[in-house]
């Protein structure tokens, strides 16, 4: 059975280099890493024209070749400093080539820009789902207010909203995003659904044994690994989903293996309740959000 695409995409940030092409990238792993998740059900592609300058979108289009595309859900985003409105209509179509694709299911604004009226963005969105060139508009690090925004300005509804969110970086909670998108049947994807260690904020992997003795307690608990347990708290609430990459097949089945894992709702509410370091790092702040 396929994985509703809400509920687990695969992110192609990283893949083909950062912001710019890595020249000695591993295009054959990251192809393959691609194509291993579509076989494994997960048909929704998360990538964007910032990745690799492009490059992670090329490779997604290589990755894409021998399936049926009608079978996909590819998403892109266009980056905050193209949101005028011809750029925008450059941007999308520079996406579809590099995809090689007459169309994307979901195309979002990637950070908002408070120096480009939403107004003229929307009116380029609007122009793009007339074409036919995308069936449905998301935005990517937004707070509530410049999704109110979007939403009177656009003919077509948000379909989905997509933060930094997991077990430790709670702000979309805080500053009543998932309560605005469930209120509006948005699809809130949590991106870094598995916390990795930072060392600016001082934060801990949620992966890491030792570190969160809640998490490894209901994790030993249900013989899981930490990671899953923090996947099935995200996929266990309303409206919500993730998007998570790895070129590790065992991974990838722990990650698949944990969006329905059978949990009890109140080894859940502790981790809701009582995680430790639940942080706001401005990723949903209106317009100045990191462009990630």
């Amino acid at each position: 059975m396929i994985t509703p695409f809400y509920k687990i995409g695969f992110g192609t940030w990283k893949i083909g280099g950062t912001t710019e092409p890595d020249p000695n990238n591993d295009d054959k792993a990251d192809i393959a890493a691609i194509r291993t998740a579509i076989d494994n059900d997960v048909v929704h592609i998360d990538t964007a024209e910032l990745y690799a300058d492009g490059k992670a979108e090329q490779l997604v289009g290589q990755a894409i070749v021998p399936y049926n595309r009608a079978d996909l859900f590819i998403a892109s985003k266009v980056r905050e400093t193209k949101l005028n409105y011809n750029t925008v209509l450059e941007s999308c179509a520079k996406s579809l080539d590099r995809l090689g694709t007459d169309y994307l299911d979901l195309y979002y604004v990637h950070k908002p820009n408070p120096d480009i009226p939403v107004e003229e963005t929307a009116a380029a969105f609007n122009e793009l789902i007339r074409q036919k060139m995308i069936k449905n508009v998301g935005l990517s690090n937004a707070g509530v207010e410049t999704m109110q925004k979007y939403a009177a300005a656009l003919d077509a509804p948000i379909f989905a909203a997509q933060c930094h969110y997991n077990l430790i970086v709670r702000e979309p909670e805080r500053k009543g995003v998932l309560k605005y998108c469930r209120e509006n049947n948005i699809h809130f994807i949590a991106w870094r659904p598995i916390q990795l260690p930072s060392e600016k904020f001082n934060i801990h992997g949620l992966f890491e044994k030792g570190a969160y003795p809640l998490l490894d307690r209901i994790a030993e608990k249900y013989n899981v690994s930490n990671a899953q347990i923090a996947v099935r708290w995200l996929t266990a609430q309303e409206n919500v989903g993730l998007i998570f990459k790895t070129g590790n097949p065992k991974h990838l089945r722990e990650i698949i293996d944990a969006v329905d894992l059978a949990i009890d709702p109140s080894d859940l509410k502790e981790l809701t309740d009582h995680f430790p370091r639940q942080e706001d790092v401005g990723f949903t702040t209106n317009g100045k959000a990191p462009l990630i």
